[in-house]
């Protein structure tokens, strides 16, 4: 008998998103992760706009004849009241929902990317490397990042940067590892390719053919912080990001010189394909 196929449903610190019987995905943005820095907690209206739309999403598999499954990643995970969320959604959908730890997101995008060399990876809440016997997550996401840089009170894109780069110095612990070739995977890194590559309408296997460089991740994180918000948040490519690209863009441009990394290359295949994978291997 052959096994039914899953939808997957991430449950991101930004957005959530849903991949069903077409390989385009779906994305809403809820900000799950929002205020999580200063309170530890999840607040009662993100909750409430992502279960929402949890529960369009799981309609929308049975729709499609798929079975529904669920993951969420770091703003769940480190919410002290996670399991209110939680027990929410199962009483809406039934959906138990699986909160990966950050070693289990890493190697599904991995998976998910397929790629020889290693990963990298930029959340709403985290961050992950990974490579052939080695995989960490770093509590650095574009969101959390965008709160840093607001505490900061910087007022110019250097200022901004030395910032959030001297947050993260007390964060990111990168390991020496030689690895020939990295992949980049994840909303921030995707949308930042397609930017690079002029885009207005994303196109998933064109992204593909972007390669970043540390030079080109520079370029952009300044063009786009010096661009007035108006303007950022009417560009198709950014209108629910268009408040956390520059923070996710210099989240990038850290890991990326930190590690050495000359040259990037993208894959719109991510965890979301990995995690599939995992649950209909099983």
């Amino acid at each position: 008998m052959e096994q039914k196929r899953c939808a997957i449903i991430d449950i991101g610190s930004n957005s959530i998103r849903y991949l069903g019987a077409s390989p385009e995905k779906r994305l809403v943005t809820t900000r799950l992760a929002q205020g999580l820095i200063t309170t530890g907690m999840l607040s009662d209206a993100a909750m409430q706009r992502s279960a929402a739309v949890i529960k369009e999403y799981a309609a929308l598999a049975k729709e499609e004849g798929l079975i529904p499954a669920a993951y969420a990643t770091s703003a769940v995970r480190d919410a002290k009241n996670r399991d209110v969320f939680l027990q929410a959604v199962r009483e809406e959908t039934g959906i138990c929902i699986d909160v990966l730890s950050g070693e289990r997101e890493a190697e599904y995008a991995r998976l998910g990317a397929a790629q020889e060399g290693g990963i990298v990876d930029i959340g709403g809440g985290s961050s992950q490397i990974v490579a052939e016997g080695y995989a960490q997550s770093w509590p650095v996401g574009c969101v959390r990042a965008k709160e840093w840089g607001e505490e900061s009170g910087a007022a110019s894109f250097d200022a901004l940067r030395s910032a959030l780069f001297a947050k993260f110095d007390t964060i990111y612990r990168f390991p020496r590892l030689f690895i020939p070739r990295f992949t980049g995977v994840g909303g921030t890194i995707t949308t930042l390719a397609a930017l690079a590559k002029g885009m207005s309408v994303y196109d998933r296997e064109a992204v593909t053919s972007v390669t970043l460089t540390q030079e080109t991740v520079e370029e952009l994180a300044r063009r786009l912080y010096e661009t007035p918000d108006v303007e950022r948040s009417a560009h198709p490519l950014l209108l629910e990001r268009h408040d956390v690209i520059v923070p996710g863009a210099l989240i990038l441009l850290y890991i990326m010189q930190g590690m050495n990394i000359f040259e990037l290359r993208i894959s719109d295949a991510d965890g979301m394909e990995g995690y599939r994978s995992y649950l209909e291997a099983k």
